[in-house]
């Protein structure tokens, strides 16, 4: 494919080094989809970038981008569990090494050579993004694509107060963010003990 597609690119470190260009459409390899993005959130992280204000390693130039929904344009042959024209969200462990103890013990997002859309590799503030199939989750119908790209800092919030937590109920607790994991960990919270919120 020799297309171009137009892309919000964060291309330097210093502050406010974001452009809308274009750039080309991503080849896939046998294990990828060609994602074609319908939806992206904007991410604090990517205000952050923005801004010059971050504390990551950042691959310049890089399309910002993480929180992301929309439809599976074409398909690599090895990809067996998703098709053209699927509905679908992308985690955003965009690289992993399948042989660090982070990623065997499931704590891939933990691992600190991973990379991510929207900063390790070219993310979803674009037309369309190469993901890995092992990356990618159905969603249905009915979920407008909107609320479809909520689903990453969703997934955050419970994991961070539901799984990794010793919240309970009867417990209080507070929280200080203002940003949309914050939001969804304040209702996860809420469902789990009683809430003194700023």
């Amino acid at each position: 494919m020799n297309e171009k597609m137009p892309a919000v690119l964060n291309f330097a470190p210093e502050p406010f080094s974001v452009e809308l260009c274009e750039i080309p459409v991503p080849e896939i390899g046998e294990s990828d989809v060609l994602f074609a993005v319908q939806a992206v959130g904007i991410c604090g992280s990517d205000l952050h970038q923005f801004t010059g204000k971050h504390s990551w390693k950042v691959n310049y130039p890089v399309v910002l981008g993480h929180e992301f929904s929309g439809t599976i344009a074409k398909a690599g042959r090895s990809v067996r569990g998703f098709k053209e024209g699927d509905r679908v969200v992308s985690e955003t462990a965009a690289v992993i090494d399948e042989a660090s103890p982070f990623f065997r013990q499931g704590l891939y997002n933990l691992d600190p050579n991973r990379l991510g859309f929207g900063y390790g590799v070219n993310g979803a503030m674009t037309r369309f993004v190469r993901v890995p199939e092992r990356c990618l989750h159905h969603i249905p119908d009915q979920l407008s694509f909107e609320k479809a790209a909520l689903t990453e800092p969703c997934c955050v919030a419970y994991n961070a107060t539901c799984v990794n937590s010793h919240v309970r109920p009867g417990d209080a607790w507070l929280s200080l963010d203002r940003g949309r994991s914050a939001f969804c960990a304040r209702c996860w919270q809420r469902s789990q003990a009683p809430a003194i919120s700023w």
